[in-house]
């Protein structure tokens, strides 16, 4: 019997590429927590075995503890609003009639700007002086905040501008799936009566919902990690009030010089990433499940 026509052929030719492609993404990995396990005096010196007292160390500091809050606001804040304002625009879109479909083209426009760039916009939109949001609050009547200042301001401006910088993908994400939805079941729906928000609710979210897992992954891993943002607009302030993880080490990395600290808060991002996304993909499978 020929090679190329036993079971086995397609893993033994794909073999060396998965074991190479596993190699280049485990090695960063693997790294970063076995240089977490150690410690030096100084870059460059020699490394003295410590095992976990970097993790020990890390969460007996009340800085780190805080900076896991702060993250947390971050990361629900991010879930909420940005799946929220996903879902609203991906219907949207969906209705979008022939002369306005060039707006989902448009949609996409905001994520190729860079983190920092977004920063620096939301930045100077935010001004407590002469800031576009602020001058949109005066012709109102009422007198703008100045929002760098507040921490809980401080805090949301974050969160809308990392939300600006994330909602093109989960839109085009979602949007992608309200197109595969079969027009026939929406149109039943309608002869039966039923209004657009219980078509939405009924039909429609349950049929996207693995769009809606991968939008929310992706939510959580950029609120999760993001760095250019925050640093840009806040630094983490006002009185450490953004100061998320990321802001951590980047703190402990090349302010305090201190790299294997550093490398053991990587292995604790990288933990609660992995965590989140088993958690929504459990999710996931009892919504199935529940739908059956």
């Amino acid at each position: 019997m020929l090679v190329g026509n036993r079971w086995f052929t397609p893993y033994l030719l794909s073999t060396p590429a998965l074991v190479m492609i596993s190699a280049i993404l485990a090695f960063p990995v693997v790294y970063a927590i076995w240089g977490s396990l150690f410690d030096t005096q100084f870059l460059g010196g020699p490394q003295e075995y410590v095992g976990l007292k970097h993790y020990q160390d890390l969460f007996a500091d009340p800085s780190f503890r805080w900076a896991i809050s702060r993250t947390a606001i971050f990361v629900t804040g991010g879930l909420i609003i940005g799946i929220g304002l996903s879902l609203v625009f991906a219907f949207a879109l969906n209705r979008a009639t022939r002369r306005l479909r060039f707006l989902r083209g448009l949609t996409i426009v905001p994520y190729l700007v860079s983190g920092v760039a977004a920063a620096v916009m939301f930045r100077l939109l935010f001004n407590g002086e002469f800031g576009m949001v602020n001058r949109m609050l005066g012709i109102f009547g009422i007198e703008g905040p100045t929002w760098f200042s507040n921490p809980d301001l401080a805090m949301l401006a974050a969160i809308i501008t990392q939300i600006w910088t994330d909602l093109p993908l989960a839109v085009l994400l979602l949007l992608g799936g309200l197109q595969t939805i079969n027009p026939s079941l929406l149109d039943a729906a309608v002869v039966d009566g039923a209004s657009g928000w219980k078509r939405a609710r009924y039909i429609s979210i349950p049929l996207i919902t693995p769009q809606l897992v991968i939008a929310t992954v992706w939510f959580s891993y950029a609120t999760l990690t993001s760095l250019g943002v925050v640093l840009a607009l806040t630094g983490g302030g006002p009185m450490n009030a953004t100061r998320t993880l990321p802001v951590a080490l980047y703190e402990t990395a090349f302010k305090e010089l201190q790299q294997n600290e550093a490398l053991a808060i990587v292995i604790v991002i990288l933990a609660i990433n992995a965590l989140l996304t088993l958690f929504y993909a459990s999710l996931n499978r009892k919504f199935d499940l529940d739908a059956t």
